[in-house]
């Protein structure tokens, strides 16, 4: 403790005044009477009223020595150091990911980031006040609402009152979903935009953290965790027969043998005794008769305690395909496409007519307009006439495309051979498909929309690409990719059929009522990740929608995108009057989550440095509480010295 004015220290010189006057008795006179045996009799009834009688000659100075100490004390302005403040604001981000639910010596990660966020919290003071995040946004006070935007990161608001700050940390929920720090992090940016503010991390990992400006303390907590989980799960049925692939990998430094039990509804179907090699992955395919298992549960456990329960289960809807219906308008006899069509699978229903007898898509899945063999808006027929629902496919299209009418001034055609210069390899429907060695004679190129993306690219523009209007897919080929004579595409193998056989995919996805916001390999209908976007397309109803959550909550569903796939488990989809649409799955399935990464001690001496450096102390007086002790000590002495004469 510090003292403004030390000088003050100086009134402790009036103490012996006091004590001295204390002893300055007044003289007593003596008197002759006869007797005292009244006066004696009445002192004492007097002194048996007045408890602590013996105290009253020394209690009395006591408190005016005290009075006089504490008034010296505060005309001292004493000040406490407190080392943590900081002259703008603060920003607390509490990593809540799925990874922050490993247990530690009987605690998750996530308790410990509560501790560590508690310390901070006692620890510094930011003149501008403190900001409590988290990075996985979660449903606020509306139950039927999942609040969007920066807000939803808000744990608590800026404020300098710590009670608010405890309890509000003491209330971060966990969640199931991996990390993605983008959004949380440019949340930041929006409150903390000051120079002098700073943004504390409490994370078990630092690993690709996104750059700010703003000076980052980094708050590790976490250690070292074993872990063995699922990263992958997909299941196909196709008539008489399903698989099960289950993707299991050993987070650890030595080999795990366990066991592997696959269920249906809780109840056990199959099960294996696997040997995984450390920091190895292995593959277990359940297969058999789906009858009696459609639109079931199906689940596959792993029989191992670890660190990290969460990946030791994942579950998916067994559901036989529906028929995909693909019409295809087209005259040329020639063209391979019909054949590659069919052999996507056996339950592809496919209906060719000539562009002449075209009147509408009516209830076909996929649409595809090949346009290789005519040109002019009009062989089409009547776009108008598409199915809201309708997939659509476009090949060698020229002005034909009916979501850019108004725009053929921005078409070229090129006769002269094309060179593929650029292919997006990153994305799904790409994936294990290679086309730089493709020859085009003909193509044509177009500006493309907004929403339009580009696969293949030559030097002069776009040769395939796709994009989505409203509920409606597009895949567009800017040349003849069936005729050998123009392309070689359709005698390249296996990347054409490959290629075909991905956009089909990714159009059937398109079809089903629960769809992905983002296309991925190896996806399973119905099954999602935690933290993905769900697209749900019902048809044919008018009624409000509800989704029941593994926890039984329950949320209503305001638009046709569902955001809270924030827990491992089934959800079920239903309508307003009670109706059971559909069931669907959430499993984490994040190898990188799965890992279980911890901030190494480096990382830890970093942020204890960064700490030391970016705070400045700060001296906060306290001179109000002696003062107001000492008034209250007063009173007491006036009371105490005037108490015979209330």
């Amino acid at each position: 403790m510090l003292f403004l004015n030390p000088a003050a220290f100086y009134l402790l010189g009036i103490i012996p005044i006091i004590v001295l006057l204390h002893f300055l008795k007044l003289r007593r006179y003596n008197y002759l009477v006869p007797s005292i045996m009244h006066w004696l009799s009445a002192d004492e009834d007097r002194r048996a009223n007045v408890p602590f009688q013996r105290l009253r000659n020394l209690l009395l100075p006591l408190l005016q020595v005290l009075f006089l100490l504490l008034l010296t004390l505060s005309v001292a302005r004493p000040v406490l150091r407190r080392p943590g403040f900081m002259p703008g604001k603060a920003v607390i981000i509490v990593d809540n990911s799925a990874s922050m639910l490993s247990e530690e010596m009987g605690q998750t990660r996530l308790a410990l980031a509560k501790q560590a966020a508690q310390a901070q919290v006692e620890q510094i003071s930011a003149g501008g006040g403190i900001m409590l995040m988290v990075t996985q946004a979660e449903s606020r006070s509306h139950p039927t609402r999942y609040w969007e935007g920066a807000d939803s990161y808000i744990q608590q608001a800026f404020t300098t009152d710590t009670t608010q700050l405890l309890s509000a940390i003491e209330n971060i929920p966990p969640t199931h979903a991996p990390r993605n720090l983008r959004p949380v992090f440019d949340a930041v940016t929006r409150y903390a935009d000051a120079p002098q503010d700073s943004v504390f991390f409490i994370s078990d990992t630092f690993e690709k953290l996104p750059d700010i400006s703003l000076p980052l303390h980094k708050v590790a907590i976490g250690g070292d965790a074993e872990n063995i989980g699922i990263v992958l799960l997909s299941v196909d049925s196709i008539e008489d027969w399903y698989e099960v692939l289950v993707r299991i990998q050993n987070f650890t430094d030595t080999a795990r043998e366990f066991n592997v039990q696959l269920r249906v509804e809780s109840a056990p179907l199959d099960d294996r005794v696997i040997s995984i090699p450390p920091a190895e992955t292995k593959s277990v395919l359940f297969s058999g008769n789906p009858s009696g298992l459609e639109g079931k549960v199906i689940s596959v456990h792993l029989g191992i305690e670890d660190d990290f329960p969460l990946d030791n289960t994942a579950s998916v809807i067994l559901s036989g395909l529906s028929p995909l219906r693909i019409l295809l308008v087209s005259d040329n006899r020639k063209s391979l496409l019909p054949d590659l069509l069919r052999t996507y699978g056996r339950h592809v229903v496919l209906d060719i007519v000539p562009p002449a007898d075209y009147h509408g898509t009516g209830d076909a899945d996929i649409a595809i307009f090949d346009g290789g063999t005519f040109s002019g808006r009009e062989a089409f027929g009547n776009f108008s006439e598409i199915g809201a629902k309708t997939h659509l496919i476009f090949i060698n299209p020229d002005d034909n495309l009916p979501f850019m009418q108004g725009e053929a001034s921005s078409i070229e055609t090129s006769n002269g051979p094309a060179r593929v210069v650029k292919t997006d390899d990153a994305h799904p429907l790409m994936a294990g498909v290679s086309l730089q060695g493709l020859q085009v004679r003909e193509s044509t190129y177009r500006n493309l929309p907004l929403w339009g993306h580009s696969l293949v690219e030559t030097e002069k523009g776009s040769l395939i690409w796709f994009g989505a209007e409203a509920d409606t897919r597009f895949l567009v080929f800017e040349f003849d990719a069936f005729n050998p004579e123009i392309s070689s595409f359709a005698m390249t193998i296996p990347a054409g059929p490959l290629f075909i056989y991905q956009c089909l995919a990714w159009l059937e996805a398109g079809t089903a009522t629960l769809q992905p916001i983002v296309s991925q390999e190896e996806r399973t209908r119905h099954a999602f990740r935690t933290g993905e976007q769900v697209i749900v397309a019902v048809k044919n109803t008018d009624t409000p929608l509800h989704v029941r959550k593994p926890d039984e909550t329950v949320v209503r569903l305001d638009d046709s995108i569902f955001t809270q796939t924030d827990q491992v488990g089934v959800y079920t989809l239903f309508a307003d009057d009670g109706r059971e649409l559909e069931r669907f799955t959430v499993n984490l399935l994040d190898a990188a989550e799965s890992a279980l990464p911890h901030a190494t001690t480096i990382e830890a001496e970093e942020k204890s440095a960064s700490l030391e450096t970016g705070l400045q102390p700060i001296a906060q007086e306290i001179w109000r509480f002696p003062a107001l002790l000492a008034f209250g000590i007063l009173l007491l002495e006036w009371w105490f010295y005037h108490r015979d004469e209330l």
